[in-house]
């Protein structure tokens, strides 16, 4: 009964831990606190496309509401925590024009970066923005693709993520430097 007390306690001090966790901006770049600050204050994945660089213009637009087919909002969302009114879609796009949108790659991630997940081939297809170290690893704010509230999730476990997605087999993270 004692251990089943502590096991209980243990688990009530994870999970307040965890709803209390806040990303620390000390240190990083004034552009990356307020790409942390927007990502804590989003509440839904971004699915309005119109103004991402990168996209054909008939497909630039807002497809909030929209049924059926979509693109999918991850890179969407982070990109415009950076650049609300030039974001781009699209992980490879992202990964192909580092330097041209302000970002490198890093070994040393920062709250602020961003993380792209990797397929076999180098395929860039998923990504999120790193905003810190946890009792649970690194963490993410990030939508996951869809385009409902519940589809954008806040402190996620960057392993948890890879642990449950079999097909990515690597992660990166990315600063920005402009």
């Amino acid at each position: 009964m004692k251990i089943f007390k502590v096991i209980l306690i243990i688990l009530f001090l994870g999970i307040v831990y965890y709803v209390a966790w806040t990303p620390s901006t000390y240190n990083i770049s004034e552009k990356a606190k307020e790409a942390v600050n927007i990502s804590e204050n989003t509440y839904k994945p971004n699915t309005d496309f119109s103004n991402c660089i990168n996209l054909p213009i008939k497909d630039r637009r807002d497809y909030t509401g929209t049924p059926g087919p979509f693109p999918q909002t991850c890179m969407n969302t982070v990109s415009s925590f950076y650049s609300p009114n030039a974001n781009w879609a699209q992980c490879n796009y992202f990964i192909n024009n580092l330097k041209k949108l302000g970002f490198k790659e890093t070994s040393n991630p920062k709250p602020g970066d961003i993380v792209i997940f990797f397929k076999k081939n180098n395929d860039a297809r998923h990504t999120g923005l790193y905003v810190g170290k946890s009792l649970f690893g690194p963490l993410m704010n990030h939508s996951d693709g869809g385009k409902r509230p519940h589809n954008y999730q806040k402190h996620f476990p960057i392993k948890l993520f890879m642990l449950t997605r079999k097909d990515y087999i690597e992660y990166r993270y990315y600063t920005y430097i402009k």
